[in-house]
């Protein structure tokens, strides 16, 4: 069955278009698993995550993006045998946030050459010696970034907040790095056909409608749904 992936700048609505998606897959009678990275409270590795985005392990400048790519990386590959049971089983999987994720907010962080390097570095760590099932599609939510900067300057609330425990999430303040993560996201789709853009914006600037956005994404997975139903 097909696994599917659904990545994005921190609040792009991808908890929205996954529960869209989830009720879509119900309707057609297939089931499905759903699982978000990265997991707060995976052993070894969550709280270490955590800690990273607290910044209780330096800034975004000075945590070299290798080490934090091992520790997502990580994650991942506690979960793969997970992940693998369920495609076994013929479930639907869907991901929010997968390998990409991890190339999106590291890469960000160096250019050019030592940029390229990385990528095709946690590509080969994750999917070669992690060897982790590759997605059938990996889709980036690409949602103006006036939208995204107003989700970030807003105080957000919530049970998937406790990781910062009062604080800030150091990859979200840095609204710098996330422009620089949405054009990682851009360039790597241009080099990977698994990865594909969905314009989340209205056409004249704003977001779109979360209704209007989920139709593109069914669009683009409705061959996947015709080849296993």
């Amino acid at each position: 069955m097909p696994l599917v992936v659904l990545e994005g700048l921190d609040g792009a609505g991808k908890s929205t278009q996954v529960r869209l998606l989830q009720g879509l897959l119900r309707e057609r009678g297939f089931g499905c698993e759903y699982l978000h990275f990265p997991r707060f409270d995976a052993p070894v590795y969550g709280e270490l995550i955590a800690r990273f985005l607290r910044g209780e392990l330096g800034s975004v400048e000075s945590v070299d993006p290798y080490v934090a790519a091992l520790l997502y990386a990580g994650d991942r590959a506690d979960a793969g045998p997970m992940i693998r049971g369920w495609l076994d089983a013929g479930k639907f999987v869907i991901l929010d946030r997968y390998v990409y994720s991890n190339v999106g907010f590291q890469c960000a962080k160096l250019t050019g050459e030592a940029r390229e390097s990385l990528r095709r570095w946690i590509l080969d760590l994750e999917f070669g010696y992690n060897r982790l099932p590759r997605p059938d599609l990996s889709l980036f939510l690409d949602v103006p970034f006036e939208f995204t900067r107003r989700r970030l300057t807003e105080a957000r609330q919530g049970d998937d907040r406790d990781y910062l425990k009062g604080g800030e999430d150091i990859h979200e303040a840095d609204l710098s790095l996330q422009e620089r993560v949405r054009q990682v996201y851009i360039d790597s789709a241009r080099c990977d056909p698994g990865l594909q853009v969905v314009d989340c914006s209205d056409g004249a600037g704003g977001m779109d409608a979360p209704e209007r956005i989920f139709a593109r994404i069914a669009a683009k997975i409705a061959p996947l749904l015709e080849r296993n139903e």
